[in-house]
């Protein structure tokens, strides 16, 4: 079915903030749902791994693709973020990144509002000794 991310970067926080209006229902839906995340981030922050907050009101996945899915979301971690949180999604979504995530290694931190997800980052941050903020790179 398709459809778009809205992406914006916070700067206070150094945060990557996306907003995914997404069906993802067949094999062909999967790599411009990539290449849509991929592009944002070499664009914007090319070999930098990027904190991200992922609120996904409006995000769907149909369970035929669900497995397939999870590789490619897999890719989004491995490749573009680092601390990553995921608010407002639905159940089956909930269980599609859980199962993805042990399958794949891939988070599957959740928090109630974008601000709770900024909060965690920023305290993943002070646990990992670099501060509120990480160091840019480059």
């Amino acid at each position: 079915m398709g459809g778009t991310i809205d992406f914006s970067y916070d700067a206070a926080n150094d945060v990557v903030i996306a907003i995914s209006h997404w069906h993802v229902e067949t094999q062909g839906d999967l790599e411009p749902w990539y290449r849509e995340w991929a592009d944002y981030f070499e664009k914007n922050f090319p070999g930098r791994r990027m904190d991200m907050v992922v609120e996904l009101t409006d995000f769907q996945v149909s369970q035929a693709i669900a497995s397939r899915w999870g590789e490619y979301r897999a890719l989004i971690h491995k490749n573009f973020t680092r601390y990553s949180y995921r608010v407002h999604s639905n159940a089956r979504v909930r269980l599609f990144v859980n199962t993805s995530g042990v399958r794949f290694d891939a988070s599957t931190n959740e928090a109630a509002t974008i601000e709770d997800g900024i909060a965690a980052i920023q305290q993943e941050r002070l646990r990992a000794g670099e501060g509120s903020r990480p160091p840019k790179a480059g």
